[in-house]
């Protein structure tokens, strides 16, 4: 199949028209112009590479006066099991790292502290190559005939980012929300009614031992598949022979334009790939 692709001027302008100069015969061309959405090599997909993820959220306590009560934690190693005895058993088992100290939690006194910003916090220390999923916990322990305080969380978002800048992973909505009971029954936490937020409620008096969980689903931070980078059709099978296709780069940078030809007829298809590097200066 006979068909080039090429430029004249190599390094253009940015915001300038660039002509390429086509030769050859073909039925179907489609371009490729380097640019990020817009490149051959990820024509069957495109993996998003996440990294720096970060967990944040709002506290808010109320009622009560007992302090302590909470716990932030996650895990990589935790199996994914809600059952109390399970879960039980992998905090016995070292699975949970408690990361409370990284997050100003509102203390408690006579008036209501609502909203309390916490966070963001690093992840990059305990998401690693070979621990790619996280579950992220709620814990509300509480000591048993005083007067615990209530707590509310919300806006819990989990980031991370990337070459299209960061990505919002896991939000209240979306977080998968198991209620787990460790300690006496009937007062479990868990989100409230519109979803927007996950609370720990007081019960009611004589206040027991109470050991509720609030667990996520498994967050995962792999590579994400963004689906296939698309060509820009140039000439269809009725249209005429070309002889120059022009395009504008927008953006100064290096790019690797890709013209992809193609010939059918009734015994088959054949296809020519033609790359020309352009170069876009300010």
């Amino acid at each position: 199949m006979d068909f080039e692709a090429s430029l004249a001027q190599e390094k253009v302008k940015a915001g300038e028209e660039i002509t390429f100069d086509l030769r050859g015969h073909a039925n179907i061309v489609t371009f490729y112009s380097g640019e990020m959405g817009k490149e051959y090599q990820y024509r069957e997909g495109r993996p998003l590479e996440l990294y720096d993820p970060q967990v944040s959220f709002t506290s808010d306590a109320w009622f009560g006066t007992e302090q302590g009560q909470i716990s932030i934690l996650v895990s990589t190693a935790f199996n994914g099991d809600v059952s109390a005895d399970h879960v039980r058993a992998s905090l016995d088992a070292g699975e949970w790292i408690d990361i409370t100290d990284e997050f100003p939690l509102p203390e408690r006194g006579p008036v209501r502290e609502q909203g309390v910003p916490n966070g963001p916090f690093n992840l990059s220390d305990i998401i690693t190559a070979e621990k790619k999923g996280l579950y992220f916990a709620f814990r509300n322990k509480t000591a048993g005939g005083g007067a615990p305080t209530q707590w509310t969380f919300g806006r819990f978002l989990i980031t991370a980012n990337s070459v299209l800048g960061r990505q919002d992973l896991v939000t209240t909505q979306t977080a998968g929300w198991s209620s787990v009971v460790l300690g006496a029954p009937g007062n479990p936490g868990g989100p409230n009614a519109s979803g927007t937020s996950v609370w720990f409620p007081r019960g009611s008096t004589p206040y027991p031992a109470y050991d509720n969980w609030i667990i996520s689903k498994k967050i995962e931070f792999t590579d994400q598949d963004l689906g296939p980078d698309l060509a820009e059709p140039v000439k269809s099978y009725a249209d005429p022979q070309l002889t120059e296709f022009k395009y504008t780069y927008d953006v100064p940078g290096t790019y690797v334009a890709t013209f992809l030809a193609s010939n059918v007829n009734a015994e088959g298809e054949v296809k020519v790939v033609k790359q020309v590097k352009v170069v876009v200066e300010p």
